[in-house]
């Protein structure tokens, strides 16, 4: 390693071949995804040449190296569970919210109808028709700031009918 600090490309891949048996069955051990080891093992070799000056000489090398590789597979967890948490974990999610009580789903027109002529208005530029906040102001006669408050209203009057 001392070696590799002064540059020379040579001992680095000498370490490699000497540590990289060793790392690939560490990262096998805290990596669930095997499809994904390979990927962890390159994020290692790249942060331990990465963190090469900070390596010193007089002490050793393994739990110096394995810090890094630890510290590299629960980054490598961490950001795997940060997506999976936000992914949908079924096959076909449903189309619209059903009411858990009676099993129905809510009846956009009906929850439409308790809504003020100018939120309805709102909420049926922004969200049926997909126009812009500064279209739908131009169209209403109305300040786009006007025209979000309004759109505010109408959601939050939608969602306590639907959601009770």
């Amino acid at each position: 390693m001392e070696r590799v600090q002064r540059g020379d490309s040579l001992a680095f891949r000498n370490l490699l071949e000497d540590i990289g048996p060793s790392i690939s069955n560490f990262i096998r051990r805290k990596i669930a995804d095997s499809s994904e080891i390979e990927d962890v093992f390159q994020e290692v070799l790249l942060a331990l040449y990465q963190a090469r000056h900070t390596y010193e000489p007089s002490r050793p090398l393994e739990p110096w190296l394995f810090a890094i590789a630890r510290n590299v597979a629960a980054d490598h967890a961490h950001r795997h569970w940060s997506r999976a948490k936000w992914q949908d974990l079924t096959d076909l999610p449903p189309e619209v919210a059903a009411d858990p009580e009676t099993g129905t789903q809510p009846d956009l027109e009906e929850a439409l109808g308790h809504l003020t002529p100018v939120q309805r208005e709102a909420f049926v530029m922004l969200k049926m028709e997909g126009l812009t906040t500064t279209e739908a102001a131009r169209r209403a006669g109305v300040s786009v700031g006007a025209l979000k408050v309004r759109a505010h209203r109408a959601y939050e009057t939608l969602k306590k009918l639907i959601v009770g």
